[in-house]
């Protein structure tokens, strides 16, 4: 956690230094409302989409239906937002645990391809940028190894998926070097996660995943595509925004302080320097990108919260054995 400050802090050094405050307040009093309703229910749509897609990872456990994904992928998101450590991504599956009765750890799984895929897209998006437009080395670099370690990874799942009997065998030896204690609560939950990789083994579904992912990814970047027209901001709309989109993506993967303070800004920033923009300027799009997001993200999380009739402290304290477990196994 004091990491992940430090860096928000970094950032947001780098992406205020020098900034004249009267002029961000200008670029962000020329906002056009009609834009912004467009980024709001764009992003409103980006929900649903992940939704159905997690719903067709979910497969495998049964027939999910389509309220409790949405419920719980905008709660997730939402937590994600202001709470530490990503928890959110461990709530998502505890809260449809909850709702539908299916487990967590296997829900869990579902969730690590979600993010495998998300991060295969982004890459994909930086190749198509980077056709296009210079970008800097080091990004070039780290989507390089990112690209390596997340097929690596992709692999090792389709691998653990189809010998499911050796995956378990070598997870109980690896189990075997934590205290006794840890390793009794880890393992259902490590057993429950490589059945909820059965989806691996579905082409037709893949597919399916697959075009979601794509669909979703050119929803996201539609919100930065609006956003510069909602500050009228002079850039070639397809390529800054798909630049931004991957750049945003590469910070906010890093350690960081909740809510994407720091990094959310240095990316804008720094994306939008590409594109010779002003640095008031791209400041001041970062403002309304980041408030935008935050908005639809904890004010739909709240809403969901509500209806499911859950306290922020109840979702704190989801405390299935498995959830637990989890967390263990996040904090060590």
């Amino acid at each position: 956690m004091t990491i992940g400050i430090g860096v928000s802090l970094g950032c947001l050094y780098f992406a205020t230094r020098g900034t004249d405050w009267a002029q961000v307040g200008a670029v962000l009093g020329q906002t056009r409302p009609g834009w912004v309703v467009a980024v709001l229910v764009v992003s409103l749509v980006t929900v649903y989409v992940r939704a159905q897609r997690w719903r067709v990872l979910l497969r495998p456990l049964g027939k999910v239906p389509l309220y409790p994904a949405i419920s719980a992928t905008a709660i997730g998101f939402g937590a994600t937002a202001v709470l530490p450590f990503r928890l959110g991504e461990l709530l998502r599956p505890a809260l449809l645990a909850r709702r539908v009765g299916v487990s967590m750890s296997a829900a869990l799984s579902s969730v690590v391809l979600e993010r495998l895929f998300d991060i295969l897209l982004v890459i994909s998006c930086f190749l198509g940028v980077s056709l296009v437009h210079e970008l800097p080395v080091t990004l070039r670099r780290g989507a390089q190894v990112l690209g390596v370690l997340t097929v690596a990874a992709m692999v090792t799942l389709f691998i653990a998926q189809r010998h499911r009997v050796a995956a378990g065998l070598v997870a109980q030896r690896l189990l075997g070097g934590l205290p006794a204690g840890v390793a009794r609560r880890l393992g259902p939950v490590v057993a429950s996660f490589l059945e909820g990789l059965g989806g691996l083994g579905d082409g037709k579904a893949l597919l399916l995943v697959l075009a979601y992912s794509v669909c979703l990814w050119g929803i996201i970047q539609l919100t930065f595509m609006f956003s510069f027209l909602a500050l009228d901001i002079q850039v070639p709309l397809l390529a800054a925004s798909l630049t931004t989109l991957v750049i945003i993506a590469a910070a906010v993967f890093v350690p960081q302080a909740p809510g994407f303070v720091g990094t959310w800004q240095a990316g804008c920033v720094l994306a939008l320097g590409l594109f010779e923009v002003p640095p008031e300027t791209a400041l001041g799009y970062s403002v309304l990108t980041w408030i935008l997001q935050m908005t639809v993200n904890v004010g739909l999380a709240g809403v969901f919260l509500a209806r499911e009739d859950l306290s922020v402290g109840q979702l704190l304290r989801i405390g299935t054995p498995e959830v637990r477990a989890a967390r263990a196994g996040v904090r060590r």
